[in-house]
């Protein structure tokens, strides 16, 4: 079982990561066209729509406080990208 939860370990470590990548890429849009990072009423209804069937294993509440985790991590690197000087291509 330890090398279950080992594989779900590292892929749940690369959906964050491509989760990542796609945060950067969205802040360079947005800055590009002079939007705001943050949409809390965005973040309010993934939440929303991703406790909506909860599933198996954890509670609503405990996948609330991960989603929310996840969305404020993104949304600190997201603030960090369109601050960041832009790059050259």
């Amino acid at each position: 079982m330890r090398a279950a939860v080992d594989r779900v370990n590292g892929a749940l470590r690369d959906v964050l990561q491509e989760r990542a990548r796609l945060v950067v890429e969205i802040a360079r849009w947005k800055r590009a066209r002079g939007l705001a990072i943050a949409d809390p009423g965005r973040e309010a209804r993934m939440v929303a729509e991703l406790l909506s069937a909860p599933g198996d294993g954890f509670d609503a509440a405990a996948l609330e406080r991960l989603f929310r985790a996840v969305l404020a991590e993104s949304r600190a690197l997201a603030e960090r990208t369109a601050a960041a000087p832009e790059r050259q291509s």
